[in-house]
């Protein structure tokens, strides 16, 4: 089995770069990437009875410690090297991939001291800490797209026999896979021209509904970020307001359906449903 490797911003903590520094960080040298966060819920006492009464459960923080080797052919280069990481274990949220097998990723910041160890003056061990205030692990984005419902061509009766003309149909749905352990996140965008779009998750049932009067003409359209719960026209003025049923729908694991419709007449709407698979 290889050892995972890890990237923390641009920075790739292992092989050699250009200025000749090894950069070595074995399995063991990453902590809390694997498992799972404690959840965390509310809990009161049943009275008169046994037990608790329990609220819905949520996954708390994901604490990811790395430990890193850096290895230079001077002190100078594995210096810069150290530098380098301690920059890139930033104060501000970054990316963290590990590609293991598969390549998930999670936003991160420092949150602990950044050790440094010198076994002589060309190598260096570094153990740092980092937080991921949302603990799930995302994989690629996936994206698809359809228009309203619609069937053209075919054949119109009267019409003799034995003949064919195929019809075009549009389903007017978005079918994507979720194949981690935890919801993931999903974008919608919706371009016109179309009038009081609705949004259906089939999978679940949700419903997001825009007010009739809601019309979007050709070249205009509405992002939606449903972990948010926010709208936006031309992804910058907000449209919650035209929301009037506000079913918001996740990346469930597993296989998901969007269903596209409106209850104006528009016709050559588009709906691009965006979605990222998560891992718990």
């Amino acid at each position: 089995m290889s050892d995972p490797v890890v990237t923390l911003g641009v920075l790739r903590l292992d092989g050699v770069d250009d200025s000749g520094v090894r950069w070595k960080m074995p399995g063991g040298g990453l902590t809390g990437w694997w498992g799972s966060p404690a959840p965390r819920f509310s809990s009161d006492p049943r009275p008169r009875a046994h037990g608790v009464w329990v609220g819905e459960s949520w996954l708390g923080a994901r604490t990811i410690g790395v430990e890193c080797w850096i290895i230079g052919p001077d002190r100078a280069s594995t210096l810069a090297a150290v530098n380098a990481l301690t920059a890139a274990c930033s104060l501000t949220d970054t990316t963290m991939a590990v590609e293991d097998s598969l390549v998930l990723s999670a936003t991160v910041r420092r949150s602990d001291d950044v050790m440094v160890s010198w076994t002589n003056p060309t190598a260096a061990k570094v153990s740092l800490q980092m937080l991921a205030r949302d603990p799930r692990l995302l994989g690629t984005l996936l994206s698809a797209s359809t228009g309203l419902p619609s069937t053209t061509g075919g054949l119109a009766v009267p019409f003799t026999l034995p003949t064919s003309i195929a019809a075009s149909v549009v389903s007017g749905q978005v079918s994507l896979t979720n194949p981690g352990t935890i919801d993931g996140p999903v974008m919608l965008r919706i371009d016109g021209p179309t009038s009081g779009p609705v949004v259906t998750h089939v999978t679940s049932g949700r419903q997001l509904v825009f007010a009739s009067s809601l019309v979007l003409a050709a070249g205009e359209f509405v992002t939606v970020d449903m972990e948010r719960h926010e709208v936006l026209a031309q992804g910058v003025a907000s449209r919650n307001g035209w929301v009037t049923s506000r079913g918001w729908s996740a990346f469930e694991p597993g296989d998901n359906t969007w269903a596209f419709t409106q209850s104006g007449a528009a016709a050559g709407g588009l709906l691009t449903v965006s979605a990222v698979p998560a891992w718990m």
